[in-house]
């Protein structure tokens, strides 16, 4: 147990430095779950809707009032943007991160 632990603390301080990298490491938990979920769906697509952002494995924890804010928070940051010409759609803001 303690060495499985002890890889775990190596994976967040990897993790920690990596967020340092692209500038996320301040923004919230909540935040960083949704900007990672948007990451990972528009790896193929390039847009990720609400929906699947709100369904997607990283949020399930989360209510949605919360996944909401984080969505206008990271709008707000520059983080993320809507795109597409239908309601509910993000992306990226900057393909760096």
């Amino acid at each position: 147990m303690s060495r499985l632990l002890q890889n775990i603390a190596k994976l967040q301080i990897m993790l920690a430095d990596m967020e340092a990298d692209v500038g996320i490491r301040d923004i919230g938990v909540i935040e960083k779950s949704v900007l990672s979920a948007i990451a990972d769906l528009t790896e193929d697509t390039h847009l990720a809707s609400t929906k699947e952002i709100l369904a997607h494995p990283l949020n399930d924890v989360y209510s949605r009032p919360s996944l909401f804010r984080a969505l206008k928070n990271l709008e707000n940051l520059g983080r993320i943007t809507k795109g597409g010409d239908k309601r509910g759609l993000y992306t990226l803001a900057n393909e760096g991160v």
